[in-house]
């Protein structure tokens, strides 16, 4: 059974705050506030005796205590505003820091991390779930410290009232302990059922959202079976978990109200039997009752802590993910240019290996075109170059240093990374470009779009290079946000250019400008370009020919691989043949 949430969330807060000793002044002040209520509570005590005795009780009548519960209102007063200015202004500072701590620590995971279906978790985190645990800090963790140190205060004060009753008081605790532990395990419990179905519901809404051309065209766009079942088991996961949560709420109020009962029939036995004072029998009764609601309250807000925790326990997934291993300084580079694998295997988790004992050399200012058949890992190769995942056996060397040896600044500077799936921002069409190199001109940013052929693009458009190509870049088709990629290349001027050329559909138009941006990428930068098109394929100066099995069947020219026969040179013939295919005008008759 866990601990109490406050002593497992408090530390985790802190490490998501920029001045995480405000915290423990929060704290501090919480209890202050609990300190002055708990006094107040138990004042009632002498000043039920003196109105009904009519006599001083520990030197002070009526009137006096009177003037200090008022002095003790007054002084709660100020101190619970102090406690809540203090408790929002953490609880702002939180909503601030984890928004910087989130994104730096996003911004460092390899980019095989953003790989698994991550985009609905994330999307949930940094919006309304932020929110939500913003809420710990402004509202559970100071009225919890509050009312914990009251019911200390007012225990203390009973003893020193009366043992006996203190006894009584003192029983109380740790029933009310073990219904918070109990209660909490059932929300718990609850969470731990319908969370994971809520989580898969938000990734098949980004799913559905993303797939809109590919549901509209097969006309599936009103039923989409994977988003109707993913919503069908989140609500049934949000009935049980529902109804384990209320078992929970009920057995603790039950136990509240026992508690209750129990307390009122101890004063009223000990008031008959005489052992206690029919006055201060009924004051007890009244402390009792407060006593009693104060560790209701306690447990209330211990349940709201402890639906907060899964909150915590995603953000800490995020803030604990470990980033690969990378050295504090550059290395020195020894063949600036270059990629070379060596001996690489590689797969994906626990599945088969994608790559088997590949070894590839690509020497600077060269071009290396990778074919093969679908799934044979040309664009894993690709990906390995730029460190989205670390191999399991062999070694992937980028400008002569192993891609481990180097930081990740250092290594992204090397590479532009042109892949088939082009991701642009909902920005203008100059704008997407200009990221490919910080502190570009706008003479070099039109420079590069020209040569890719994104001139023509912005002619078209009604506001030209202020053009606002929409989220994805939706306003453009896949070769012309292809284009827009490799101006983005052209403009950095890295060393190292990754090309995914998937022109094997693309326009003749989008075709000959992407061919002419190649050729400009040639003359300035190292090519691995996974070659769809005949003619980037025969212009290579080395072809890199993978199985289907994710192995190096043969590496060499185009002339030298089509007279070796084989596997390549019927997959070129097959090529071939394809890309000859024309509609024509035949003559009905």
């Amino acid at each position: 059974m866990s601990t109490l949430p406050l002593a497992d969330i408090v530390p985790r807060s802190k490490k998501m705050l920029s001045r995480p000793a405000e915290l423990d002044t929060v704290i501090g002040v919480s209890a202050l506030a609990g300190l002055v209520e708990g006094l107040a509570l138990a004042a009632l005590l002498p000043t039920i005796t003196a109105l009904a005795e009519s006599d001083a009780v520990w030197g002070l009548r009526l009137s006096g205590w009177l003037w200090v519960l008022g002095g003790l209102s007054v002084v709660s007063f100020v101190i619970n505003y102090v406690s809540a200015r203090r408790s929002y202004d953490v609880a702002l500072d939180f909503l601030r820091s984890i928004h910087r701590i989130f994104g730096d620590q996003v911004a460092k995971q390899p980019l095989g991390w953003f790989a698994r279906p991550v985009a609905g978790a994330l999307s949930r985190l940094v919006s309304t779930e932020l929110m939500m645990a913003g809420e710990i800090l402004a509202h559970m963790i100071s009225p919890l410290v509050s009312r914990a140190t009251a019911a200390l205060v007012i225990i203390v004060a009973a003893w020193v009232w009366s043992p006996l009753l203190g006894l009584v008081l003192t029983c109380a605790i740790p029933v009310f302990v073990l219904i918070t532990l109990v209660s909490a395990a059932f929300v718990r419990r609850g969470r731990t059922i319908h969370e994971p179905a809520e989580v898969d519901l938000a990734n098949r809404i980004v799913e559905y959202a993303q797939s809109q051309g590919a549901l509209r065209s097969c006309g599936r766009s009103g039923d989409f079976e994977p988003l109707t079942d993913a919503m069908a088991r989140a609500r049934a996961k949000k009935k049980s978990a529902l109804l384990i949560e209320t078992l929970g709420l009920l057995l603790s109020g039950m136990v509240t109200q026992g508690v209750i009962v129990v307390l009122i029939s101890v004063a009223g036995s000990l008031a008959v039997a005489g052992t206690l004072e029919p006055i201060p029998a009924l004051a007890f009764i009244g402390l009792a009752l407060r006593f009693t609601s104060t560790l209701s309250a306690i447990t209330d807000a211990a349940m709201s802590l402890e639906s907060r925790r899964p909150l915590l326990d995603q953000l800490d997934e995020v803030l604990d993910a470990t980033p690969l291993p990378a050295p504090d300084s550059p290395a020195d580079l020894s063949a600036p240019g270059a990629v070379a694998l060596t001996n690489v295997t590689f797969g994906y988790g626990t599945g088969e290996p994608v790559l088997r004992d590949v070894s590839i050399d690509v020497p600077a200012g060269s071009m290396v075109a990778l074919v093969g058949p679908s799934g044979s890992g040309k664009t894993t190769v690709a990906k390995l170059v730029s460190r989205f995942y670390d191999v399991d056996a062999g070694r992937v060397l980028v400008g002569g240093v192993p891609v481990t040896e180097q930081t990740t600044e250092q290594l992204m500077a090397q590479l532009s990374i042109v892949f088939q799936d082009v991701y642009l921002f909902d920005d203008t069409l100059l704008a997407n470009i200009a990221v490919g190199r910080e502190g570009a001109s706008e003479d070099e940013v039109l420079n590069a779009a020209r040569t890719a052929g994104v001139a023509e693009i912005a002619h078209r458009l009604p506001g030209g290079w202020d053009s606002n190509v929409g989220e994805g870049g939706r306003a453009l088709s896949g070769g012309e946000r292809q284009r827009v990629a490799i101006a983005r290349a052209l403009l950095k001027k890295a060393p190292i250019v990754l090309l995914d050329e998937a022109t094997s559909a693309l326009d003749v138009e989008n075709e000959a400008n992407i061919v002419a941006a190649i050729d400009e990428l040639r003359t300035q930068a190292t090519v691995l370009v996974i070659a769809h098109r005949l003619d980037t394929i025969a212009r290579a100066d080395s072809i890199v020919a993978l199985t289907d099995a994710g192995e190096v069947e043969a590496i060499g020219t185009h002339d030298e691989l089509v007279a070796a026969g084989g596997t390549y040179a019927s997959y070129w013939t097959r090529l071939s043949r394809a890309q000859g295919w024309q509609l024509t005008n035949r003559p009905t008759g």
